[in-house]
């Protein structure tokens, strides 16, 4: 599946906590094995400017505050455990949020995630994968663009596997199932639900070392049970074909480059003038040249929902991305991490102009975030970031809107 699992569009108070969860475990690891398990409480106070993500032109709600501070408690947990030859791993958190105006956006919410990698006899190898989410989705819009009053609870299912037969020396079979289902609680946003299944068969061939090749046909079927408001029948079906070329070469021990290269066509089943065929693709560039220093760097272009750009919609049709992702260790014990990311979207049509109006749009995501492992078992951090949306070519599509979070955290872990 080209996709990622699905991506968790969180307000930007949850993502800096889920944030600061998943770098606290990424901190602990050498102790990780000593004890397989671990759980902790976390607390994180956050300063949103536009917590409900207010766009050009729109007015508040009566009773709604545009910037709050926001408390976030979790309970969270993580699981890296070998069995033989397989691997167990996975995290979880329990969250409750207290907004100190927008108190209808109070919310309990979760995320999980479990992996299994597994190997058996005859070569056979593979990876499994469960998730669940609940998070509150301040920035999404109803189906008339209003902001939803009250708040609105975004629930994901997410699973997938992927089985690899060794055939011949270095000449290996793929196979895969993965599919997401996302649903809201909040009426004027039920346009947004959606499913996708997919599958894919292929072969890889090993160069050598960590090098590879591979070839690999995939087809994924997406389904929005409510996406064309005032249609008799509102299921908008669509499927994509692609077939893709990707590479994972470890040009030296410092540096890891992956690149992919897809062409495929999409096909709606009551829309099809919106049938498009496009080839998309990305390069990843990972670099360590020291000890401290870490250096990702991103270039994709991606069709619809199968990207690593939050934003992207059920009108998305590509969209390109530049990232880039630092991480340097101040001390043993101080580290410091900075992330950007541009991106340009494709659109057409929304929930209300289902005939297909056409626009693009620009915006970027900037980070800037400092951690330090006070005692064995304490984290403390904080972090700053900006969001920012362009306005659209096409106005009837225009969505602007600017952010920034300010949030600080505290993390008690036991393993």
């Amino acid at each position: 599946m080209s996709q990622r699992p699905h991506p968790k569009l969180a307000s930007a108070s949850m993502a800096a906590c889920t944030a600061a969860f998943v770098g606290l475990i990424g901190c602990n690891s050498a102790q990780a094995q000593a004890s397989p398990y671990s759980i902790g409480i976390s607390q994180t106070v956050s300063h949103e400017t536009n917590l409900l993500r207010l766009r050009e032109g729109q007015t508040l709600p009566s009773g709604s505050r545009e910037s709050d501070t926001v408390s976030s408690t979790a309970l969270v947990a993580g699981l890296d455990q070998r069995i033989g030859r397989q691997r167990l791993f996975g995290n979880g958190a329990l969250r409750a949020n207290r907004y100190a105006h927008n108190d209808a956006l109070d919310s309990q919410v979760y995320g999980l995630d479990l992996g299994l990698d597994w190997e058996t006899i005859w070569a056979l190898s593979g990876k499994l994968n469960v998730g669940a989410d609940r998070t509150q989705r301040t920035d999404l819009r109803g189906n008339n663009g209003q902001i939803l009053a009250g708040g609105n609870l975004e629930t994901s299912r997410t699973g997938g596997g992927l089985v690899r037969l060794g055939v011949a020396g270095p000449l290996g079979l793929e196979a895969g199932l993965a599919g997401s289902r996302v649903r809201y609680r909040n009426p004027a946003a039920a346009y947004a639900d959606y499913d996708q299944r997919s599958g894919s068969l292929g072969a890889r061939y090993q160069l050598g070392g960590a090098t590879s090749v591979a070839l690999t046909a995939r087809q994924t079927r997406f389904e929005y049970p409510n996406l064309l408001v005032g249609r008799s029948d509102p299921n908008d079906k669509r499927q994509r074909d692609e077939i893709e070329f990707s590479t994972e070469w470890q040009a030296s021990g410092a540096s890891r480059i992956e690149a992919s290269l897809s062409r495929g066509k999409t096909e709606h089943e009551q829309l099809p003038a919106r049938d498009f065929s496009s080839t998309t693709g990305a390069v990843s560039w990972n670099w360590q040249p020291g000890g401290r220093l870490k250096l990702i760097t991103r270039l994709g272009r991606d069709s619809g929902q199968n990207s690593d750009v939050v934003t992207t919609t059920a009108f998305s049709q590509t969209t390109d991305s530049l990232s880039l992702n630092a991480s340097y260790e101040l001390t043993g014990k101080t580290r410091l991490n900075a992330a950007v990311q541009g991106y340009r979207r494709s659109l057409v049509g929304n929930s209300v102009f289902i005939s297909g109006i056409e626009g693009r749009d620009r915006g970027t995501t900037a980070s800037l975030g400092l951690r330090w492992e006070a005692l064995r078992s304490l984290t403390l951090g904080c972090q700053i970031s900006r969001d920012e949306r362009g306005r659209n070519s096409t106005p009837a599509l225009n969505d602007a809107y600017s952010a920034s979070v300010y949030s600080c955290f505290g993390q008690f872990l036991l393993q």
